[in-house]
């Protein structure tokens, strides 16, 4: 019988088409959708990158692991439970710093959308102006950034600076995530909240906007 485990070592390896029949096979058997999406493929991508990290894969297997994840996640996406929460009035800049990385980011956005936040999507490649810029124009109540690689961490502190510099720090709760993040970290640069995992995201923008 699969396993959770078999679908993260299909991820690492790249094999598109097997993961994406583990993934189909996994959610018929009742397993928690979460969990396959966590433990099997967002940890199997993130083998990738460490593997990156550590010269031991090249920008290709990054683009494979890519597509292998982009095959399995609508397929999760489509069992996640909704209407759990109900519609609130707060509204969330999500974007990525720098980086045109986007599979966790887009993770964020449909479970932040699936707990009842609107959310403002940016996109990619953002600075810290782009996220200021948007949350003063859209009247957000959160900017969630995600940081994927040591150039985007910069970034970030130079974002809660301009916040502060344009005394608007108070306005808006901010919360990272990330690869390259960490709890102590985003501590030090003075973020809200750090998640580890995409669904962090809503637990985090729950509590820290109080909503119930």
């Amino acid at each position: 019988m699969a396993t959770i485990a078999d679908l993260r070592q299909l991820v690492s390896e790249t094999h598109t088409e097997p993961a994406e029949a583990m993934t189909r096979e996994l959610l018929a058997e009742g397993l928690d959708p979460f969990a396959i999406l966590e433990q099997g493929v967002m940890t199997g991508l993130n083998d990738v990158g460490n593997r990156f990290a550590a010269k031991k894969a090249i920008v290709l297997d990054l683009v494979r692991a890519g597509v292998t994840a982009k095959a399995c996640i609508p397929l999760i996406e489509a069992v996640l439970p909704r209407g759990e929460s109900k519609k609130t009035e707060k509204k969330i800049v999500l974007g990525t710093m720098l980086s045109q990385h986007n599979i966790g980011k887009n993770l964020v956005g449909t479970l932040l959308s699936i707990g009842g936040f609107e959310v403002v999507d940016v996109g990619e490649k953002n600075s810290p102006w782009d996220f200021y810029e948007t949350a003063e124009s859209s009247g957000a109540d959160m900017i969630a950034v995600s940081v994927v690689f040591a150039p985007a961490m910069e970034k970030f502190t130079e974002l809660v600076d301009l916040l502060k510099e344009m005394k608007v720090r108070e306005k808006y709760r901010i919360i990272v995530g990330g690869a390259v993040t960490s709890e102590k970290w985003a501590a030090s640069e003075e973020a809200d909240g750090w998640g580890s995992q995409a669904k962090d995201a809503v637990d985090l923008a729950r509590d820290l906007l109080r909503v119930e």
